[in-house]
């Protein structure tokens, strides 16, 4: 049940291919309150693919009345004024949204735990800890946070472990992710990112990148206990991993507090790697940085992969954002995993809105959407396949209704219910069905799109091919962590009683 990147491709083609085999032209008026109007494409069998129409939000302003040209082969063809694009494709099915409809580059969620994320937060959870290796071991006396079971994809596994993992991609999908980088997830629903290391990986990860959660050790607090008590410095075995040069190295760095001892020493030996600017290089949390890093993290290119909301729900501090800003370090917002972070991108962009505020620092919408798609994607160093509405990227798009405000803000804070259509690779994962008739549907997408209960969207191409129902569906992911209700995930409250780090 695995599908490849071509598999993806070719489910782009077939639903492009579809719209184009539709005629007559034109699909009959929708009423006024429909947000968009649809035409068939004018030829059978023709690969003129499809354009939409609406607000773009591109990285330095907002396309007004423009269009995007999404090509047959899943890509994006063209970006543009809405008639220039027109003219330039006139056989091309369109998708009118103008006016009434933004569309944004799907946010890219650079810092996951797929295999993991499923699960609720442990009752126990709370921002004691100095150190992750703290919870994770329930060092220095603090209560062990044990890691929920890992389930990973097998086509002929427990339905129960597979249902979650699918849900867990619906529900960042429904959070406006198109692509979530980490260790496990299913194929063919989201784009996931990871490491090719196991014949599987090639049908699961449709890009590369180098995301390390140990990059020193599995226990580093306790392997430079000697070191900070003013011992000799610490020899951590070597990294085999200059075969890898190829790929973004996305280490997890530096998660704890500030003054911890052990995460600043790991912060300072990463940025000494990176000096080698031999690969591009990203640090995950990198709570224990200093204004000193940040300006070593500008100069040799190191992005910092932010997430707020489990910085403070296990340590009750996060980054010094305003410092970060001040050496212009690239950001980009993640989510880490469900048992400490947001549930979804959106969540997370709350939360730092939320630590913004409480520093006195204004992020404008424009510059939190750039670190959710931009910004994330060149941290995995994929800026030149997803992550930005740009002529031969990915056609990886995110229609949402629009609300008259600023675009930007609308593509942040939209629900499940404001969600028009999701593309990945140009193939529809996501519909409302505000979008229009049933035949409108038909030719958007040549899979199956069914409800799923608990979102207003529906998902295409997901649940049939398991052979569920809503229902089933449903059923078999109780008591994972709901599509849309994100009232059981962690608090993004500073901690007012820090003690002393260890």
């Amino acid at each position: 049940m695995g599908r490849s990147r071509g598999m993806r491709s070719g489910l782009a083609f077939g639903a492009l291919a579809l719209t184009a085999s539709l005629a007559p032209k034109l699909e009959a008026s929708q009423p006024d309150s429909d947000p968009c109007s649809f035409s068939k494409a004018a030829e059978r069998d023709s690969v003129a693919g499809l354009i939409v129409g609406a607000d773009v939000l591109l990285r330095t302003e907002v396309g007004r009345d423009h269009a995007v040209h999404v090509r047959f082969n899943g890509t994006i063809g063209a970006v543009g004024p809405f008639d220039a694009v027109r003219d330039d494709y006139p056989d091309a099915a369109v998708l009118d949204c103008r006016g009434k409809a933004v569309l944004s580059p799907g946010f890219v969620n650079a810092h996951e735990h797929p295999a993991y994320s499923y699960a609720y937060p442990d009752p126990n959870l709370g921002p004691g800890y100095v150190h992750r290796d703290e919870w994770r071991f329930g060092l220095a006396g603090k209560p062990q946070l044990p890691s929920p079971t890992a389930y990973y994809y097998d086509p002929n596994g427990e339905q129960v472990r597979t249902a979650a993992l699918v849900a867990m991609e619906l529900r960042h999908l429904l959070g406006g992710a198109t692509t979530i980088a980490g260790s496990g997830g299913v194929p063919g629903i989201v784009r996931n990112v990871g490491l090719h290391e196991r014949l599987g990986d090639v049908a699961l990860y449709d890009f590369e990148a180098d995301v390390s959660t140990f990059p020193f050790s599995y226990r580093a607090f306790e392997d430079l206990a000697e070191e900070c008590a003013g011992g000799p410095r610490h020899a951590f075995a070597p990294m085999d991993d200059d075969n890898l040069v190829f790929t973004a190295y996305v280490a997890h760095v530096g998660e704890g507090r500030a003054a911890n001892c052990a995460a600043a020493r790991e912060v300072g030996r990463f940025l000494h790697r990176a000096q080698r600017d031999e690969r591009r290089y990203s640090m995950v949390h990198g709570v224990a940085t200093t204004p000193a890093h940040y300006e070593s993290m500008r100069e040799h290119d190191v992005t910092l992969v932010w997430s707020p909301r489990s910085n403070l729900a296990l340590y009750g501090e996060t980054i010094d954002l305003e410092a970060a800003l001040a050496q212009r370090v690239r950001i980009a917002i993640a989510t880490d995993w469900s048992p400490s972070g947001s549930f979804n991108m959106r969540e997370e962009v709350r939360c730092a809105v939320k630590v913004a505020s409480g520093a006195g620092i204004a992020l404008s919408d424009q510059a939190l959407w750039r670190m959710a798609t931009g910004d994330a994607a060149y941290a995995l160093g994929l800026e030149g396949h997803i992550g930005a509405i740009r002529a031969g990227l990915q056609a990886d798009l995110v229609l949402v209704k629009s609300t008259g405000t600023d675009p930007y803000r609308t593509m942040l804070g939209a629900g499940d219910d404001d969600m028009l259509a999701t593309w990945i690779g140009g193939r529809i994962v996501l519909l409302s069905p505000s979008i229009g008739s049933p035949s409108i549907a038909a030719a958007l997408s040549n899979a199956e799109c069914a409800s799923i209960i608990g979102a207003t969207p529906r998902s295409c191409g997901v649940l049939d091919r398991f052979g569920w129902s809503s229902e089933q569906f449903s059923a078999l992911a109780a008591g994972t962590v709901a599509l849309t209700d994100v009232r059981g995930q962690a608090p993004c409250e500073p901690s007012p009683h820090i003690s002393p780090a260890a």
